[in-house]
């Protein structure tokens, strides 16, 4: 019995920590515009709500056809449960959103979504 405590705790102790790092990574829970979404002109703001606090690293706002638009968190490097940015006038096209940065526990996040501006 006693050869068994052990092998079982080790199990148990990777388990535990495997599980903690599958919850921290679930990030966004809703966005504005929806990720997918198509929406008839530019946005004025892009919201993204997040499953747990991230203090925000970096945010990057591309084109399909890789042209980068300068967008920043509003909160700035606050740890915030929700990401906002005010992005350019942007023409009709294909656009994703991604973010990175850190739990209030040291894990590196990322959140990401989509979206497409219709000509008008």
């Amino acid at each position: 019995m006693r050869s068994l405590v052990l092998p079982l705790a080790t199990l148990a102790l990777v388990l535990s920590l495997a599980a903690g790092s599958v919850n921290a990574h679930s990030m966004v829970t809703s966005s504005t515009p929806a990720d997918g979404a198509t929406v008839g002109e530019s946005p004025e703001r892009i919201a993204v709500a997040l499953s747990a606090p991230m203090r925000i690293v970096s945010v990057t706002l591309r084109a399909e056809d890789g042209t980068d638009y300068a967008v920043s968190a509003m909160a700035g490097r606050s740890a915030s449960d929700r990401l906002v940015v005010e992005p350019p006038n942007l023409p009709a096209g294909d656009y994703t959103l991604e973010s990175r940065g850190l739990s209030g526990d040291g894990h590196t996040l990322s959140a990401a979504l989509s979206f497409t501006v219709s000509e008008r």
